[in-house]
């Protein structure tokens, strides 16, 4: 492993925070180490889910950002009904909002 979990939790919170993803910050972030088995296939990834929507849904559903242990480049973020493709800025050491669906 490249990343350990608290580091894997702290560039997951920092993404969020650069690209403004309003979660609740009161609930748990999970944070799951997978070995290539379920989520891409022989790549090691963590998975760092986000609770958000209480107040707009009646309950929180979740934002799921998916990360390559190998490089720390995080893929994407997964949410209700579409997703966040992110990018990079090197010079601001920002994460932001690339492509998004829908």
């Amino acid at each position: 492993m490249n990343l350990t979990k608290e580091e894997a939790l702290n560039l997951g919170v920092k993404i969020m925070e650069d690209i403004s993803f309003d979660y609740d910050k009161k609930d748990n972030i999970n944070v799951k180490f997978d070995k290539g088995e379920y989520l891409i296939k022989n790549k090691n990834t963590w998975l760092v889910s986000f609770q958000y929507g209480a107040e707009d849904y009646g309950r929180n559903v979740g934002a799921h950002l998916l990360i390559l242990d190998e490089d720390k480049n995080p893929i994407d973020i997964s949410f209700r009904n579409g997703s966040i493709t992110l990018g990079y800025d090197e010079e601001k050491n920002k994460y932001f909002i690339q492509s998004k669906r829908p």
